[in-house]
């Protein structure tokens, strides 16, 4: 579905990405892992065209995206569910409200059906009880919760983006979050997960793809990778040893 040909960017005179090439599959449960200003972020903006590559090519199902007009990329951006970081809700808007905004914008449902709509998705993600609260009013974890009710409201895509879903949340909303990751893959829709959180992407995801200085070091299953003995991994699995290490210690 999603496949970068040799694929370079820069910001001005700051490179990065440097000939990255992959491909993904709709099925696939990827976690793409990176220093911070690695270009993990960056991928999923050419995905979704938002920015064009400076070299190279990007597929989605077969078809380049390159230099596309807004019009053209519309489509093509509609075979996306996009989680970004900052969840983007509309601050005046209720909950509720802002679940329900897709649904009156794009589908002929009633009043009735909406609410009906609204309260199976909130169910979903554990916030039915959130109904009437406001952005200002939520957590962290709710935030990105109601995001996700948002999307799915919106459209059936084929694929979820993640843009570091985990990002700023203490350890139980993180599995939260990461628990309806994974429950939302289980009917065969896959995702590309863009974190730093290692332990994170090890619980839902099944391939990763690590970047450093703008080039893919590592492309594997998540046994490969656990396993790899590559010294530009260590920083990543030293921080997994050490939360497998922290909870040995607290169920001793």
């Amino acid at each position: 579905m999603i496949e970068f040909d040799r694929v370079s960017f820069s910001y001005g005179a700051r490179r990065i990405l440097k000939d990255v090439s992959f491909s993904i599959n709709a099925h696939e449960r990827v976690a793409i892992l990176g220093e911070s200003g690695g270009g993990k972020t960056t991928v999923l903006k050419l995905t979704l065209g938002l920015i064009n590559p400076d070299a190279g090519r990007i597929l989605i199902d077969e078809v380049k995206i390159n230099d596309k007009t807004e019009d053209e990329l519309r489509p093509i951006r509609m075979k996306f569910s996009v989680v970004f970081q900052e969840g983007a809700l509309f601050d005046s808007l209720s909950v509720k409200e802002n679940v329900a905004f897709y649904l009156r914008e794009y589908t002929r449902m009633s009043e009735q059906e909406i609410d009906e709509r609204v309260k199976e998705l909130l169910r979903m993600v554990g916030l039915e009880y959130a109904v009437e609260m406001i952005p200002e009013e939520l957590s962290g974890g709710m935030h990105r919760r109601v995001s996700i009710a948002r999307l799915l409201a919106a459209f059936e895509s084929k694929m979820f983006l993640y843009d570091e879903p985990t990002s700023g949340l203490d350890p139980a909303n993180s599995d939260i979050i990461c628990g309806l990751i994974h429950d939302l893959s289980k009917n065969g829709k896959g995702f590309v997960m863009i974190t730093q959180k290692v332990t994170d992407a090890i619980k839902v995801a099944d391939r990763f793809i690590v970047l450093k200085e703008g080039m893919i070091i590592f492309d594997g299953q998540k046994e490969q990778f656990i396993g790899s003995t590559l010294p530009e991994l260590q920083v990543f699995l030293s921080e997994l040893s050490l939360v497998l290490k922290s909870r040995s210690c607290i169920g001793s």
